[in-house]
């Protein structure tokens, strides 16, 4: 999934003939890039036999650079949690500070094995994250972080009382990596952490460009609408929390090999801030931005060393700054820049294809006469608001159902009865003859997918990123595949983006896919949506006032797609105000006012109803069209 970009007005494809649009601008823009990365690790590479040949004193320089790689791997930990899951964690100190632990006591209590010790530190601070986040699940961003906050305290007191385990306030020492009966050197272990820490880095950019991230980044954006693509949140929340304690957990155990010891300080917030710093100004949500944070912050550190009493003041003082100055931080800052952003195809007028393609989803399983979703009975009160009054519905598959009613009928509501997203008070529903599940994501897995009547698109990544977000529910690799980029995983992840194209080609989106959704007009927004749900192979369809807003070209596009859904036996439920496209494209509709169905049938029926004419009185417009 690609990373968030703020500048999607550069995204709109329009014409500019800025010298940093062109194609040989960014060809020597990617070559002068890859030359300072390539420089960048020539330099980490050697830089034990540079300090060697003019310095001194190397261990002390090798040692700053290997500190460095050990708080940039902890703050790529917290750029997954808050920049890519949206999880504002304050326990990132702790984690470290646990993983640390685990370390110490397998090298210095139990096994002697560092490197089961990095295993163990792993293990503790994936651990203590799930169950962080499982007591914490339905916690709001803000009080999340006070829960990770006072987890954070947890573990440093746990660290001063738990003598037995951590040594009490000495803390543990003599925790010293070996190889056989002798020490490793300072130089092999640099090298040591310069590998986790491009092994850290490989984990979030795979994570964070698999479905798996995308999963995260929609639970991130909108929970319901992750819901509607079938997208568990609290599975998506756990698994990404849990990557993010395993690799915090990891430096934690770093750092205790790196110093020989490690004490509850190394706990405390004040250490903290570093990786919050690091984080704002290389750039949250950017992949190489905490790296770059960290780095500059390490350079700085290093040249106020005399005055090392200011050193959190200064840093505070480069954190506001950074907040005020370049809130995208550095990277993000030049993503936004004419000069960083990436180059992407203009616009072309394109001409829908008449041949409906194979990857739109096709239902012919379905058991004659059972309807694929029903309501019976249904009941939703809101305190004294019937705001869903004893509604049965009953939605046919290969069919097209409105569903209309004024403002405040209960049109929505009912569809959220329908999906789960209200608990009903009375009444059942069922999915092609089985109860639904009782969660939002399970009625999703059962083939009902929902588009809601307000806009819900991931609009911080690309159109294209937005279709293969909808096929999260029918991928079948693991984190791990994803995060190896295994046989499978990237058989599935070619096949996906290739369907993800052939579905924006059948919409008229196809010239659009590398944009930012959020440079699209408001008509191709809902589009976009219509088809990351048809994404998903749903057996029903809902579309929650889809023509909102849309042009004349667009509602033909979407009619087109509804109908094309019809004829492969899906069932499509349209809410919708345009009477002109309700009568002209169902089968069946179903008119609701004041929580109550007041008539149901086809639309001449309804058109010809004196129960829908009487209920709309007061509104001409729509007594001239249905006369």
């Amino acid at each position: 999934m690609a990373t968030a970009d703020p500048a999607p007005a550069a995204r709109a494809g329009s014409v500019s003939n800025s010298v940093f649009d062109t194609p040989l601008y960014h060809r020597i823009r990617t070559v002068v890039l890859g030359a300072l990365v390539v420089v960048a690790a020539a330099v980490l590479l050697m830089w034990p036999a540079i300090t060697d040949y003019y310095s001194y004193n190397a261990s002390y320089y090798n040692g700053i650079v290997a500190s460095a790689a050990i708080s940039a791997i902890l703050t790529i930990s917290l750029n997954l949690s808050m920049g890519y899951g949206g999880m504002l964690s304050m326990m990132h100190s702790g984690l470290q500070l646990a993983g640390g632990y685990g370390t110490a006591y397998v090298v210095v209590k139990a096994t002697g094995s560092w490197i089961i010790g990095l295993a163990a530190s792993t293990a503790v601070g994936a651990l203590f994250a799930v169950l962080v986040l499982l007591v914490s699940l339905r916690a709001t961003y803000l009080y999340f972080g006070m829960i990770t906050l006072a987890a954070n305290l947890i573990v440093i007191e746990a660290g001063r009382e738990w003598e037995a385990v951590t040594g009490g306030i000495v803390g543990i020492s003599g925790i010293a990596p070996k190889m056989g009966d002798a020490p490793i050197s300072k130089q092999a272990f640099y090298y040591v952490v310069l590998g986790f820490l491009v092994l850290a880095y490989i984990v979030q950019r795979n994570i964070v460009r698999s479905g798996v991230g995308r999963a995260a980044m929609a639970v991130r954006e909108s929970s319901d609408t992750a819901s509607a693509m079938g997208i568990s949140p609290a599975r998506a929340k756990l698994l990404l929390f849990g990557v993010c304690g395993g690799i915090a957990g990891l430096s934690g155990a770093l750092y205790a090999l790196q110093l020989g010891f490690i004490n509850p300080d190394v706990g405390l917030l004040d250490n903290g801030i570093i990786f919050f710093v690091g984080l704002f100004l290389g750039g949250i949500s950017t992949l190489i931005g905490p790296v770059i944070g960290v780095g500059f912050i390490a350079v700085l550190v290093e040249l106020i060393k005399d005055q090392a009493r200011y050193t959190t003041l200064v840093l505070g003082v480069l954190l506001l700054l950074a907040m005020m100055l370049i809130p995208r931080g550095i990277v993000g800052t030049w993503k936004a820049s004419r000069a960083g952003r990436d180059r992407v195809p203009e616009a072309s007028d394109e001409a829908l294809p008449e041949q409906v393609p194979d990857v739109v989803p096709e239902v012919r399983d379905a058991a004659p006469g059972v309807p694929a979703l029903e309501g019976v009975g249904l009941v939703k009160h809101f305190g004294g608001v019937h705001a869903v009054d004893g509604v049965d519905i009953k939605i046919m598959p290969g069919t097209v159902h409105g569903i209309i009613g004024p403002n405040g009928s209960g049109k929505s509501t009912l569809v959220s009865c329908l999906t789960r997203y209200h608990r009903v008070d009375a009444g059942t529903v069922t999915i092609f003859g089985e109860e639904a599940a009782h969660a939002p994501h399970r009625v999703a897995e059962a083939g009902v997918t929902r588009v809601f009547q307000v806009p819900h698109l991931f609009e911080r990544v690309s159109v294209l990123d937005n279709v293969l977000t909808g096929m999260r529910m029918r991928e079948s690799y693991t984190w791990i595949g994803a995060t190896v980029r295994s046989p499978g995983y990237r058989r599935q992840d070619r096949a996906e983006r290739a369907e993800a194209r052939e579905l924006l080609a059948f919409a008229g989106l196809a010239s659009r896919a590398d944009w930012l959704a959020s440079s699209l007009s408001h008509g191709q927004k809902r589009l976009l949506e219509v088809v990351r749900a048809v994404a998903t192979r749903p057996k029903v369809l809902i579309l929650d006032e889809p023509a909102t807003g849309l042009t004349s070209s667009e509602l033909d596009a979407l009619a087109r797609l509804c109908r094309v859904l019809r004829e492969r036996g899906l069932a499509v439920v349209l809410i919708e105000h345009n009477v002109d496209f309700v009568m002209g494209l169902c089968d069946e509709i179903t008119v609701v006012e004041s929580g109550k169905v007041i008539e149901r049938g086809d639309p001449e029926r309804v058109q010809s109803s004196p129960a829908v004419l009487e209920a709309y009185l007061g509104r001409p417009e729509l007594i001239e069209e249905t006369a």
